[in-house]
């Protein structure tokens, strides 16, 4: 049986960091031994590392050892002065597949994500066809299945009369729901949704993007008629008027709809990329009827300021906020008030980015600067390790019942990522995974990186390159 002991490291978890062995056997964690009184150098600086527990317990110069009998000569991997993360979740990816592969395939876009520790990803419905019905389900399942790198799950996409549909698939992870048209045109209205609510079987995660399409409509049509007045033509249309034309005002609308449609029939629902503090103060109403929601990382690093410099390469669904927003979501979100971080990874192309404004597609990549990102967040004190681990493993791995996921634990699935907090990188274009090559964050310097990525006890990425084959397989989802 294949076996590997990752040694000297420091586990992370959701509520403590501690010194620990980890053994794998056969793709599961087969057990996890604390290493007490570990002499350290430094600090990890995430406030909450093992090195200042074990100073203050004065057993700073003991090393204690525990020996496993009875393996045999075990590979071993060794993590000294590192830190042993569970595999990343990434509960929301649009990786294109099948219908726009000019932009993403499930092979490049999971490439991606193992290149930046997500071990696990949700792919959603919009493709070309749309996951809408069992036959393209299982087309779409059967074409992942070969060419993932990361472990994934699949969401059907409701379209207003799909319900005998989705209550027919087997083994998804959600429901995606389009309150308002976003790529691929699948929005529905609220007799739908009531409908959805009322009749999808209970055991099936609905889960939306929560803008409302009236709201947009009308100051579109605002904004077209200056537009064809020449008033804004002759001058060019600047991306800004993207988050003009969607406000959090439409996001609060929708939010207030499902989260009602929630409390009525007494169904849990989760809200993807909430952009504003006040669409969150809003779901902490509903927490009681299961209501949970996720931000992205470009709702946490980007502000309506970041059009002059970027234009369309800002441009998403929901757009971003303006400063003070962004700051009032990092409060929310470093007071436990929001779930989880998921990128809304959506790549399109350089050329597609280059359009105008009025034919410029919405999405940014994002799946593999996620925990760059927050680790560079943690050395700047802004999270600790333990936030990183309870909003992209444990969470996630809770809300959707994914089963072994979320956990550096006995008995869980071996996805394992090896963090050195050490390193520093300035990010460019030149390192994107990606298949569309580009990146909103390049120009970002880094410090904190992933640079051991197992999915499933099977390395697959060491030390910026990928080294693995397409061992990912699908999750399983209880609820």
């Amino acid at each position: 049986m294949k076996k590997l002991l990752f040694k000297n490291g420091q586990v992370v978890s959701g509520n403590e960091v501690f010194f620990a062995d980890v053994l794998v056997e056969e793709g599961k964690i087969k057990d996890v031994i604390r290493r007490k009184g570990v002499e350290v150098d430094g600090c990890c600086g995430g406030g909450n590392c093992a090195c200042e527990s074990d100073k203050n317990e004065g057993k700073s110069k003991k090393i204690f050892e525990k020996r496993f009998f009875g393996f045999g000569k075990i590979p071993e991997i060794d993590c000294t002065g590192k830190f042993i993360f569970p595999g990343i979740i990434d509960v929301h990816v649009h990786f294109r597949d099948p219908g726009q592969t000019q932009k993403e395939d499930f092979s490049s876009g999971s490439m991606s994500a193992v290149s930046g520790g997500v071990t696990t990803v949700f792919d959603m419905p919009n493709n070309i066809p749309p996951t809408t019905t069992v036959q393209n389900l299982e087309k779409k399942r059967a074409n992942v299945s070969k060419k993932s790198y990361a472990n994934f799950g699949l969401y059907m996409g409701f379209d207003g009369k799909n319900i005998d549909e989705i209550n027919m698939s087997q083994g998804i992870c959600g429901v995606k729901t389009f309150v308002a048209n976003s790529t691929g045109n699948m929005g529905v209205n609220n007799a739908s949704l009531e409908e959805l609510f009322a009749k999808v079987d209970r055991s099936k995660l609905l889960v939306f993007h929560a803008e409302d399409e009236e709201c947009i409509n009308q100051n579109k049509e605002k904004f077209l008629e200056k537009y064809s007045s020449g008033k804004v033509k002759s001058r060019g249309v600047d991306p800004s008027v993207h988050s003009t034309i969607r406000p959090k005002e439409c996001a609060l609308q929708a939010v207030k709809t499902i989260c009602e449609f929630a409390k009525e029939f007494k169904r849990p629902i989760h809200v993807c990329h909430v952009s504003s503090p006040e669409e969150v103060s809003l779901i902490n109403e509903y927490r009681a009827f299961g209501v949970t929601c996720e931000i992205t990382p470009h709702h946490l690093f980007f502000s309506d300021d970041d059009y002059g410099h970027l234009k369309n390469f800002i441009k998403i669904n929901p757009p971003v906020r303006s400063q003070a927003d962004v700051f009032g979501l990092w409060k929310a979100l470093q007071s436990g008030e929001i779930d989880m971080i998921a990128t809304d990874h959506a790549p399109h192309t350089i050329k597609e980015k280059k359009l105008s404004y009025l034919n410029a597609p919405s999405g940014v990549p994002g799946v593999e600067v996620l925990l760059p990102m927050l680790l560079t967040s943690v050395s700047d004190k802004a999270l600790t390790l333990s936030d990183v681990v309870r909003l992209c493993a444990e969470h996630p791995a809770e809300v959707f019942g994914i089963c072994g996921k979320g956990k550096i634990a006995k008995d869980f699935d071996a996805d394992i990522v090896v963090v050195d907090m050490e390193i520093e990188k300035k990010f460019t274009n030149k390192y994107v995974v990606s298949k569309c090559g580009w990146s909103p964050y390049a120009g970002c310097v880094f410090k904190g990186l992933p640079v051991m990525t197992f999915v499933g006890g099977e390395l697959v990425f060491k030390n910026g390159k990928l080294v693995g084959k397409p061992f990912g397989k699908e999750v399983k989802c209880v609820r």
